[in-house]
């Protein structure tokens, strides 16, 4: 059955999570813009980032590294909380996954 929650509802979740709904809005707007960068820019990533760690904030690429333990380094720097970015190992091969 579907319902739609009330207002007190959506703030209690939001006060539980530690957040208010606009910025939880905000979080998954940056989230979103940041996967479609990953996505649709592959050849780019390869072509500039080949075999390195690239993290994305807001749909930018805020650090890159040779090592995971870099990027993320390179993230604080950036001044990049690295909770809020997503990394990914740039591949230059592409892997065929059998799930």
């Amino acid at each position: 059955m579907n319902r739609i929650m009330t207002a007190n509802e959506k703030r209690r979740i939001a006060r539980d999570i530690g957040a208010t709904p606009s910025e939880i809005d905000r979080e998954l707007r940056s989230f979103a813009r940041s996967a479609k960068f990953f996505s649709s820019s592959r050849p780019r990533l390869i072509e500039v980032y080949p075999k390195q760690w690239v993290g994305v904030h807001k749909g930018k690429v805020r650090a890159s590294a040779k090592s995971l333990r870099g990027v993320m380094l390179a993230l604080k720097r950036a001044g990049v909380p690295p909770g809020e970015a997503l990394v990914r190992y740039i591949d230059t091969k592409r892997r065929k996954l059998i799930l």
